[in-house]
């Protein structure tokens, strides 16, 4: 008699769930009897994979549907399971990351039920309300009950997460109500969600009149999850009209291409404050104001699927035209409404292209600069280390920079293969990320770019492990400076002339004394090395490859420069 798990696990399936990144508890048992029966009878089911933290769990499922576009989910257990993946789960919520978070709910009766409370723990785990605690940044919660069914739950919560602008979602599973019997019937494969928006032409071609008479305009783009057709896009229309973009995060346009100016963190203030037309695509922080803000004169337009972010408790950034629609959708469209205007704008784009060219050149001598120090610098600079996995990875590898590689100094050409930090920056997403974009992409090289602190935070033991257990070879770089530099910066920055910046140390700023890293990965079967001295670091990629290309996971512990860009 097939029941409520059944009936579960073959609704993920016919949503397009092909894994599920799992940490099992007491409340798993009609899932787990549900698995097995599905195996015995070869009906299709996603691929549970058993990860042993939720930290983890979660960062795979984003990695994973950053690399392919397909959804995934990650189920935990109860409370504590939530409690856990809370940080992942806020991390997929700022950064749009489309995923189903499903918990278990401890058991609702003492008695009379099989699947009632028989240990202790079941009192102690229940809550008031255990979508509570991840309501504000869910875009749809709900609890099964019994006689629901669940299929349709599981259609309405995945229509809801890939639907622009996407988001996490969360739905809990009582056990009593998954025991219980059911129909058994196998519903019909579906894509979730719903179409994204495409801006109204009218708002497209006041755009494109704005940036064809504008003297120096720029564009700010931020698409972690870019289709092919919008990359292009970008890359040609900054071409033929010179527009300077900023990538805003990294990976929406090649680190060598001309009107490249860099990413947020990267790009002189002064591209800002000149420009006469900026057009933000796609991003909630267009700029930081305590740094440098737009001219009073000049216009400012948003295009997002939601332009207001409303999601956010407090955004001022103004805006002069709101343009709601996908932004990826948007390009394309931009694009032809300006092939209208390019005869007559012929002059302006020659003087665009030659002020780009003069301000980028100062940018570009100094990396170039920066480099050939770097190559002696001890301890080893990031910029360095940057170049050396330059020479050595292939073009279509995929690089996670949680924190530790400069984008400037970074060789990326191709779409899809850089994943950045994030907007929430919940640390510890590296290793998880590397892991399911590894994944999604068995074939490719993927590169997971982490700090000292932010590797710690990444439950490497169980990372690890889920790398050797499903045959997911990474490396992993740790950056390591054996300190919180971002506290370092933020307590300097805010008391320029205090006490703290003429400190050499600082209180909670230090990690002395530092872990050897490099061992951590020996424990589950890889390759660990320690690389202090620069001559070295080139060699150590080089076996680091290596060991990839046998199947071994690989991390290289490298010394930093603190506080190198």
């Amino acid at each position: 008699m097939a029941t409520v798990a059944d009936d579960f696990l073959s609704a993920l399936s016919a949503n397009g769930i092909k894994y599920v990144f799992a940490n099992a508890g007491t409340d798993f048992a009609p899932i787990i009897e549900g698995l097995v029966r599905a195996n015995e009878a070869g009906r299709q089911v996603p691929d549970f994979i058993t990860v042993p933290h939720e930290n983890v769990a979660m960062a795979m499922a984003q990695g994973y549907y950053k690399t392919c576009g397909d959804v995934a989910a990650a189920m935990v257990h109860v409370t504590v399971g939530t409690a856990n993946a809370h940080c992942g789960f806020l991390n997929a919520a700022r950064d749009h990351t489309p995923l189903m978070l499903v918990a278990g709910r401890t058991p609702l009766t003492e008695k009379g039920n099989p699947g009632s409370r028989n240990v202790s723990i079941h009192w102690a785990q229940e809550s008031f309300d255990q979508g509570a605690s991840l309501r504000e940044y869910a875009k749809w919660d709900y609890e099964l009950r019994s006689g629901q069914p669940v299929e349709s739950l599981v259609g309405r919560g995945l229509d809801i997460a890939m639907t622009e602008p996407k988001g996490p979602v969360y739905l809990t599973l009582p056990r009593e109500v998954l025991g219980e019997f059911s129909a058994g019937t196998v519903p019909t494969p579906r894509q979730p969600g719903t179409l994204a928006a495409v801006p109204s032409m009218a708002a497209i071609e006041r755009a494109a009149d704005a940036i064809a008479g504008a003297e120096y305009p720029l564009i700010i783009y931020h698409s972690m999850y870019n289709s092919a057709e919008a990359y292009s896009a970008l890359s040609a229309l900054a071409t033929e009209y010179a527009v300077a973009v900023c990538d805003h995060a990294g990976g929406s346009l090649a680190t060598d291409h001309p009107m490249n100016v860099g990413d947020i963190r990267g790009m002189p203030p002064a591209f800002i404050e000149i420009a006469d037309v900026i057009v933000v695509m796609g991003t909630a922080v267009p700029w930081v104001p305590a740094f440098s803000e737009p001219n009073a004169d000049a216009f400012v337009i948003q295009i997002a699927s939601d332009p207001n972010f409303g999601d956010l408790p407090f955004r001022g950034f103004r805006s002069d035209l709101s343009i709601g629609g996908d932004p990826a959708l948007a390009l394309p469209l931009l694009r032809d409404a300006l092939s209208d205007t390019r005869t007559r704008s012929k002059g302006t784009i020659d003087r665009r292209r030659k002020r780009i060219a003069e301000s980028r050149a100062p940018m570009d001598e100094a990396r170039v600069d920066l480099l050939k120090e770097a190559r002696s610098m001890s301890p080893i600079h990031p910029a360095w280390t940057a170049h050396c996995l330059n020479e050595i990875k292939d073009d279509n590898a995929i690089v996670i920079n949680e924190l530790g590689l400069p984008y400037a100094h970074l060789s990326i050409s191709e779409r899809g293969c850089y994943i950045p930090g994030g907007n929430a920056s919940g640390l510890g997403r590296g290793l998880g990320e590397a892991l399911g974009a590894k994944l999604a992409a068995p074939n490719r090289q993927v590169v997971a770019a982490l700090g000292d602190g932010s590797y710690m935070f990444s439950v490497p033991t169980a990372a690890h492990f889920v790398g050797r257990a499903e045959d997911l070879p990474t490396l992993t770089i740790v950056s390591n400076n054996a300190e919180w530099f971002a506290v370092r910066r933020a307590t300097t920055r805010m008391y320029p002339d205090g006490r703290a910046s003429k400190a050499t140390t600082l209180p909670l700023v230090d990690l002395l004394p530092s872990p050897s890293f490099e061992r951590s990965i020996e424990v589950s079967g890889g390759h660990g090395e320690k690389v202090d001295d620069p001559a070295q670091l080139q060699g150590a990629f080089e076996r680091a490859f290596t060991a990839i290309s046998d199947g071994k996971s690989a991390l290289l512990n490298v010394i930093t420069r603190a506080g190198g860009r």
